[in-house]
């Protein structure tokens, strides 16, 4: 072989591997590394931390984690050998010492000049409880010290909320770095110690409160629910377990401007970490082909599947208000790639009314993209919409997917409507509940609906889970229909057409991605 052509085949096989591993354009930027309690565990042998290096290297991890001082300069540089970093330090400070952490950071910090390290500190005492704000005046003096020292050498500090904990919040940790004021000292937002101590539906006030001061962040595997009941097992899992979204977490984060490290929680995970870890790095390289696809397209597959697009992202086109020529002046506006129904304090179709489709649609799949931004609000996905019925004519009478913050809704709170019954998210609003182990994403992020119809057979699905199915026509169906509201209504929800219909409820609600296939 001739030597020209021997280093053109290296070439091809260099350039098909380099396009093979590159990341597309939009992904996610963030440095994804492992907490150390991924692999220093008790029930384990002892694994060197060179060999460490090379196995979260060959998995795709940017770093990891360390603890305190002992090692932490040799473990720097052996992981810089392969290409990684040590993003954080666990570093205890007790407020009831003397000396509140180790010495040893006096002179350890000088010879971090260059790693970018971020010590992220946690916070104890004995005589002062979780979030007691009286602890401050010791607190903040502490740490201005400790920042003083380490600013000259670029090291930032980080204050870790934890469970039990001195700063047991987000909240907490917050209102100690505004107060000890220096510019290399922020917070973290670990979202399991989050879910631990806080509610869910909090999340996105938090996390703009934090903002301006996150330096770094911690997620894992976590379980819906009552979260502050739950046990660390099912707050604490391999990424890409448990039914809480924590795609539309890091999403939101993405959002918003964060581009700092994201690390990998792995307290008591069970099992091999070669295979917990590969888990979770197959999730998150999954979060960043997600997060890097643009909204309101169509991926080449789904346009060669016979997917439409039903919103463009910066137009009205294929909608207009219903029993009305054109779209709606007022009550609805495109966005930043959205179609956002503006609030009116909860009124139903007063404003700007409902919105329907041109066309009219019997067999389909439709999917799309919704984000409650009211608390307490509400909004609905109709079809086999009829124009032309009742006396609002801003109103469309229809099958309706039911869009809500259940928690938080008036009827909720008064006992008017019950967890999980059929006026609540997902369901067929008035006639079917949907199943009570939905997981709709915590208000104010992202969640994913769709909707299948073939024949009389539909289904309506939430996040990835189907929640309910039910068969038109059905005699079941039609006692339901003659016990609800709707009973007075001639035929409906029996048509072969209809058009889709987004409903105007006087709530904030954000649309995007309505995508759908005829059948």
């Amino acid at each position: 072989m001739k030597k020209n052509s021997f280093i053109l085949i290296i070439l091809i096989v260099f350039s098909f591997f380099s396009c093979k591993e590159k990341e597309p354009e939009g992904a996610l930027k963030n440095p994804f590394f492992v907490f150390n309690n991924s692999l220093n565990k008790a029930d384990i042998d002892k694994i060197p931390y060179a060999d460490q290096a090379k196995l979260l290297k060959k998995l795709g991890y940017d770093g990891m984690e360390y603890k305190e001082t002992d090692g932490l300069l040799e473990t720097i540089d052996l992981f810089k050998k392969q290409g990684l970093k040590i993003y954080t330090d666990y570093a205890r400070v007790d407020i009831d010492k003397a000396e509140p952490y180790l010495p040893e950071w006096k002179q350890v910090i000088p010879k971090l000049e260059g790693s970018g390290i971020i010590l992220w500190l946690h916070l104890h005492s004995e005589k002062f409880a979780p979030s007691d704000e009286a602890a401050d005046s010791i607190v903040v003096p502490i740490l201005q010290d400790l920042a003083d020292f380490a600013k000259p050498y670029g090291v930032r500090l980080a204050i870790y909320p934890h469970a039990g904990f001195l700063a047991e919040k987000a909240e907490d940790a917050y209102r100690l770095a505004t107060k000890v004021d220096r510019e290399n000292v922020g917070v973290v937002f670990n979202l399991c110690h989050f879910l631990k101590t806080g509610s869910e539906e909090n999340i996105v006030p938090v996390i703009d409160q934090i903002l301006p001061r996150l330096f770094a962040v911690s997620i894992s595997g976590a379980d819906r629910g009552d979260t502050q009941s739950m046990d660390w097992d099912r707050l604490i899992q391999p990424l890409g377990q448990g039914t809480f979204n924590v795609y539309r977490v890091v999403e939101l984060l993405t959002d918003k401007g964060y581009t700092g490290p994201v690390g990998l929680q792995c307290y008591n995970l069970k099992g091999q970490p070669e295979v917990y870890l590969k888990q979770s790095m197959d999730t998150w390289k999954k979060f960043s082909r997600k997060y890097a696809m643009p909204h309101n397209t169509l991926a080449q597959e789904e346009a060669a599947d016979g997917w439409q697009l039903l919103f463009d992202g910066t137009t009205s086109a294929n909608w207009h208000g219903i029993n009305k020529d054109s779209f709606p002046q007022s009550g609805w506006k495109i966005r930043n790639g959205e179609l956002v129904a503006n609030a009116t304090d909860g009124v139903e179709s007063d404003n700007g009314g409902d919105i329907v489709t041109d066309k009219e649609y019997g067999n389909f799949i439709l999917k799309w993209e919704w984000n409650m931004v009211s608390k307490g609000g509400n909004s609905g996905l109709k079809y086999f919409v009829q124009e032309g019925i009742g006396d609002n004519k801003k109103y469309g009478y229809g099958l309706e997917y039911q869009i809500l913050d259940d928690k938080n809704h008036e009827w909720m709170l008064s006992g008017k409507m019950q967890p999980n019954d059929y006026h609540t998210v997902g369901a067929l609003y008035e006639i079917y509940p949907a199943s009570a182990d939905k997981c709709p994403s915590p208000l104010g992020l992202w969640n994913e609906s769709m909707i299948v119809s073939k024949g009389n057979h539909v289904e309506h699905w939430l996040n990835g889970m189907k929640i309910l199915e039910y068969e038109r026509g059905s005699n079941d169906f039609k006692e339901k229909i003659a016990e609800s509201k709707f009973k007075d209504i001639p035929g409906f929800g029996l048509q072969l057409k209809g058009h889709l219909l987004i409903q105007d409820h006087g709530s904030i609600v954000r649309f995007r991605d309505i995508k759908i296939k005829e059948l």
